[in-house]
């Protein structure tokens, strides 16, 4: 008994140590400190070696084991569109490795400021969909639930005025809580009806982001009155804005706010809920078979409403940081597109909300890059829009044989409910 509360003390140890490590390295990395890999290569290692010197060698197997196969898809299909994408610039007459060098040093080095910034929203979005799918539902609507948040946040921002911790605060946890409410219909019709998500959601998405106009006009922007910027509402208070890493880490690009790391530390919650509370057990087994689940005694429709719910929060959180961190306005002509490219960050991280993090990563660095590669080679920025078609395809087509094979030759698996996680 000793030996083992002795090994539980120094497993615990040096994973509280790696956790440090890991939120000082990432914390730097965003800023632009790329010594902070650093701290992130030093927090894997230790993390390995309190898992190799504990109880818990079973369990760590089988967690690498799953974290492989949720990277190996993404990699062969990052792997195939590359080689794709030479071959169209050969033809174009490129030189492919010039363009990649370009792409690649633009993307996760010169302007690295920019990929973290275009993916922080996908983060979030990207944990909405993963959510949901995680109970094979399709919440296509996370656009909607972005704009939701975003209006809530411009609103609140103008007119909430207590210190910047309790203001954020209340303008985070209203907005989420609004754009999870924004999902009650779908989520109803769901339970009720069986009407498909994939249709109410998206309807709905469309309600928000044409009622958006009208939002503005009624909060600063009025195109008949003269104003000065006739579509886009007035500026949120300063003390209702998030602090940017350059408030702390001064070589941080000015524009990288904390949203980045609310939206990494969101992603740690999500996967402890999914993976190790009893609501995350149920929303799984929903997800795997829907029988099976009611034959354990699982209330179905119960976790689909809780599901869709949460997901729309998670969408929520988006708009609420792009207002507060980046934009502190809303602007009619604002085409996010947020919630459509979070369903392709989730489906290339195989709805892991840890992998979300670094997909919605590769996304933005994509972008970044490819901005930094017309610029300085004059190859169309079209070519890494082609890239990530040809992941998206390839990771989808993985999906597509699943869903066949286990339809039509894989026999149906019963979980009893002394196996529950």
């Amino acid at each position: 008994m000793e030996k083992l509360i002795k090994n539980n003390t120094i497993y615990y140890l040096l994973i509280s140590i790696s956790i440090l490590f890991l939120a000082i390295g990432v914390t730097l990395y965003m800023g632009e400190y790329f010594y902070g890999l650093i701290f992130i290569f030093l927090s894997i290692l230790i993390y390995l070696l309190a898992n190799l010197n504990s109880n818990k060698k079973d369990g760590f197997k089988e967690f690498l084991k799953q974290k492989f196969k949720v990277i190996l898809y993404p990699l062969i299909g990052i792997f195939v569109s590359l080689i794709v994408g030479g071959i169209i610039m050969i033809i174009s007459g490129y030189n492919p490795f010039e363009a990649y060098a370009a792409l690649f040093y633009g993307g996760f080095y010169k302007n690295w400021g920019t990929a973290v910034i275009n993916a922080t929203p996908l983060i979030f979005t990207g944990l909405a969909i993963a959510f949901a799918f995680q109970a094979n539902l399709f919440n296509i609507g996370a656009e909607g639930q972005y704009y939701i948040g975003a209006m809530v946040a411009a609103f609140l921002g103008l007119y909430i005025k207590l210190p910047p911790i309790f203001s954020l605060l209340i303008i985070f946890l209203v907005g989420s809580f609004i754009a999870g409410i924004y999902n009650i219909i779908p989520a109803w019709l769901k339970v009720k009806t069986g009407a498909s998500e994939v249709i109410t959601t998206m309807m709905f998405a469309h309600i928000a982001r044409y009622f958006s106009p009208i939002f503005i006009r009624s909060f600063g922007g009025d195109p008949t009155a003269g104003s000065k910027h006739p579509y886009v509402t007035d500026k949120i208070l300063e003390t209702n804005r998030l602090p940017t890493m350059k408030s702390f880490l001064p070589n941080a690009d000015y524009r990288i706010h904390t949203g980045i790391l609310i939206a990494i530390v969101l992603a740690i919650v999500v996967y402890y809920i999914l993976f190790y509370t009893k609501l995350g057990y149920d929303i799984r087994a929903v997800g795997k078979n829907i029988n099976a689940a009611k034959m354990q005694g699982i209330n179905t429709g119960k976790i689909i409403f809780i599901t869709l719910i949460i997901s729309g929060m998670l969408a929520g959180f988006s708009g609420v940081s792009q207002i507060t961190g980046l934009e502190h306005k809303l602007a009619q002509e604002l085409n996010a597109g947020y919630g459509w490219n979070g369903i392709s960050v989730a489906l290339l991280a195989s709805n892991d909300p840890i992998a979300v993090v670094f997909t919605a990563l590769l996304w933005g660095a994509l972008d970044a890059g490819g901005q930094y590669m017309q610029r300085n080679i004059g190859i169309s920025g079209a070519i890494v829009e082609i890239i990530k078609g040809i992941i998206l395809f390839l990771v989808v087509a993985r999906y597509i044989y699943n869903y066949f094979y286990n339809k039509y030759f894989k026999k149906e698996e019963f979980v009893s409910a002394e196996e529950r996680v």
